[in-house]
């Protein structure tokens, strides 16, 4: 059955602490040989994965677009307009660029299969193209506040048509899991001047659908219609939690969702089915 995983090996030639650097040619033929040995196999989807543009040159990301090129069913993931100083030093390494997505879009790595992470500060062509590529952007609420980096423009992705999801970004952000980070993307909403104002059942759906298609697997995953993969996490409330109170006193659906995203953490995990396959299980003794 395998565990659906979409990743691949982070690559640097600037920019970073020495020992993490690479060259284009060695970063050509570790990505190949990762390739070769999980892509497609066992769930595993393969991810070329730029660091980002600062940590990039441009010969290292001409081998991105080869890479893309020669497998045409791989996946592509790096970071976007995540803060005005990332934006202004990535304007002065890629000077013939129209703004910090054409770095990216110059060497074909714009598309369908791609997700950059935060777009905090898009600017109007930016959100036009990535609506006419059906990319997809991460948006990871507690990474952007953590760091200060800005409150994430949704209302203007919505009206350009620019895809998003929800992410994590664990290198800044605060946690894994997605009922955080989907309160945080919540509540962000809530304090920015044109805020969309979330629904629990907006939250379900860029925690679970819209994940499963930026990761081009919405026809497969996501869901819970007949034929989906069955990949389910039980949430049960703690004995006698504020969450088990609201709960049982819950007048509607959205009002129990609501309360799961926020009011359920980790300890409220029972039990996570991938694939069908039972592959944790949390008994009510470790519960109480």
């Amino acid at each position: 059955m395998g565990f659906p995983l979409t990743s691949g090996l982070a690559t640097g030639d600037r920019n970073l602490r020495s020992e993490l650097h690479t060259t284009p040619e060695r970063a050509y033929e570790e990505n190949q040989a990762l390739i070769e040995r999980f892509h497609g196999k066992n769930g595993l989807r393969y991810a070329v994965t730029p660091r980002f543009a600062l940590a990039a040159s441009e010969a290292l990301l001409e081998v991105s677009g080869a890479l893309l090129r020669a497998h045409p069913d791989l996946h592509f993931q790096t970071h976007l307009n995540e803060n005005p100083h990332e934006i202004e030093a990535v304007a002065r390494l890629f000077p013939a660029a129209r703004d910090y997505l054409d770095v990216y879009d110059r060497f074909g790595l714009v598309g369908p299969r791609a997700v950059f992470a935060h777009d905090v500060h898009p600017n109007p062509r930016e959100l036009e193209r990535l609506a006419a590529a059906d990319a997809w952007v991460a948006h990871c609420p507690s990474s952007n506040a953590f760091l200060g980096s800005g409150l994430f423009p949704m209302r203007t992705h919505l009206t350009a048509g620019a895809r998003f999801a929800l992410g994590s970004d664990v290198g800044a952000g605060t946690r894994f899991s997605l009922l955080g980070e989907a309160m945080d993307a919540y509540k962000t909403q809530r304090v920015r001047e044109d805020g969309v104002n979330l629904s629990a059942a907006a939250l379900l759906w860029l925690a679970t659908r819209a994940g499963a298609a930026a990761l081009a697997q919405g026809d497969e995953a996501g869901g819970l219609e007949s034929g989906m993969s069955a990949d389910l996490v039980w949430l049960r409330p703690l004995p006698n939690s504020t969450l088990e109170a609201v709960l049982k006193h819950a007048e509607s659906a959205e009002h129990a969702m609501g309360a799961l995203f926020a009011l359920a953490r980790e300890a409220e995990v029972a039990a996570v089915w991938i694939r069908g396959r039972l592959v944790f299980e949390r008994s009510m003794l470790q519960a109480k």
